[in-house]
């Protein structure tokens, strides 16, 4: 059980201006603003919610359900004080719209990748739950991605990812030891959003574009299937919110 802190996001939230029940109850959340900007283009009436540091929240509507829409962190810290002022402020059903590196032969640039659990390698999650915590991604989340995916015809693959602090310090060795633990993918954020949101018992999950293939040392970050798979991460996220 969390212990009361000096700084608790009920203080953050009444900062904020916000209450129990400001934000939308769906929330799609990517991690740059960049690809924040491209979901805020297809919801509509969208209202801002707040501004704070580098991060901004728009709430409105997207095939009739009432969803936030906000840059929710590109490292573990961050995404643990955007995810914390989801949570309390109306999120039920969270959605991360993101990157990550392939560990695995057939999980190649421009495909998307489905989380199903984290292996925490971040410093931030181990404020929150004891190390042998199990970090899973919601299951109503799960099957609305893969639901999602396949009726638009779009390759993904389901599967566990590492989330690290150490962008210079994925090694060879580390690669080939999460990969040969049939871990899918790599990034600096998932198991964190995904640990808070199951603490705080909401539904999470995510889903990845795959924007490198770290076996190899291959990079795609401009690659045109990487941007591809990000747009589709968009849809596959919009498409998901019709089955929950």
């Amino acid at each position: 059980m969390l212990k009361e802190a000096h700084f608790t996001p009920q203080r953050m939230l009444s900062m904020l201006g916000l209450k129990a029940d400001s934000l939308g109850p769906f929330a799609l959340i990517p991690g740059p603003k960049e690809r924040s900007e491209l979901l805020l283009r297809v919801l509509e009436n969208p209202q801002k919610n707040f501004t704070f540091l580098d991060y901004v929240m728009h709430t409105g509507s997207l095939d009739g359900k009432r969803v936030t829409v906000g840059n929710g962190g590109r490292y573990a810290p961050d995404t643990a004080i955007t995810t914390e002022i989801l949570c309390g402020a109306g999120a039920q059903s969270l959605i991360r719209v993101g990157s990550c590196g392939s560990l695995q032969e057939d999980v190649k640039i421009g495909d998307l990748v489905i989380v199903t659990g984290a292996l925490r390698g971040e410093g931030t999650s181990r404020y929150y739950v004891a190390e042998n915590f199990s970090t899973l991604a919601h299951s109503d989340i799960v099957n609305a991605l893969k639901r999602a995916a396949e009726s638009l015809e779009v390759r993904y693959h389901l599967g566990w990812i590492f989330t690290t602090d150490a962008l210079f310090q994925e090694t060879p060795e580390l690669i080939q030891q999460l990969s040969e633990q049939n871990i899918s993918s790599i990034d600096m954020v998932t198991s964190t959003f995904l640990t808070i949101s199951q603490v705080r018992g909401k539904k999470a999950g995510a889903v990845l574009a795959v924007s490198d293939e770290c076996l190899h040392g291959k990079f795609g970050f401009r690659d045109p299937l990487f941007f591809a798979a990000e747009q589709k991460t968009i849809d596959v996220a919009r498409k998901a919110l019709q089955f929950l």
